[in-house]
């Protein structure tokens, strides 16, 4: 394997297993053939170091500290710290919905309107940070969760809040007559299918998929204890 691909392979481990294994470790990596298979089985292993850190390494005073922070305050790191998080990504996106609106689209009473060149890029852009923060955010708290190992009620929690925070915002975006852009967020459950509000099939999308990190985690922690 060449030596820049072994470096750059060795850097998706954390900080505090490179600093115990990386030379060694990039070491052997080099001595290896640089085929997909490999670098497969490196990247799965760095990932599942950061969710299941190797017991008795060294992991820092912000790990420390985090796990403090988990035992004494888990409703702030599992409940009101992803809010926040999922507040500020859905203020970037309606402000580049807003921006762009501005931009590309001054003479539109509304932005959702199909577009064209540059325009597409950025508008896709805050969509797609729209739909895929409740995901991001709670991947974030299912990866805290594995790592420090808090009571369960209060993850579950958090995922259940941005599932339905995810499930149920909506955008509004208006202009009166020769008056300014206004871009909002508000809450519905929106239509029906098939008996189920939209928004709570949509919500339960969301915790779907944040829960599967923590399954496959699961899994494979089954599966090593054997």
């Amino acid at each position: 394997m060449r030596a820049g691909v072994a470096k750059l392979l060795v850097r998706l481990y954390p900080r505090y297993w490179r600093d115990r294994y990386g030379e060694e470790f990039e070491a052997l990596l080099q001595t290896r053939a640089g085929n997909l298979r490999t670098s497969a089985n490196v990247i799965w292993s760095a990932l599942r170091e950061r969710v299941s850190p190797t017991p008795g390494l060294n992991q820092g005073r912000r790990s420390v500290q985090l796990h403090s922070w988990c035992m004494r305050a888990p409703w702030a790191v599992f409940g009101l710290g992803p809010l926040l998080f999922l507040a500020v990504a859905y203020f970037v996106a309606c402000f580049i919905l807003w921006s762009g609106w501005r931009m590309f689209l001054p003479q539109s009473n509304t932005p959702f309107i199909p577009v064209g060149g540059y325009a597409v890029f950025y508008f896709e852009a805050g969509k797609l940070l729209y739909y895929a923060a409740p995901i991001l955010v709670g991947w974030a708290v299912v990866l805290v969760c594995a790592r420090q190992n808090p009571k369960a009620v209060w993850p579950g929690v958090g995922l259940v809040l941005i599932a339905l925070v995810g499930g149920t915002t909506q955008v509004h975006a208006y202009r009166a007559a020769g008056g300014p852009e206004h871009v909002s967020l508000g809450f519905a459950l929106g239509s029906f299918l098939h008996g189920i509000p939209g928004g709570a099939s949509h919500a339960l999308m969301i915790l779907s998929l944040t829960m599967l990190p923590f399954v496959v985690w699961r899994f494979q922690k089954d599966l090593a204890s054997r």
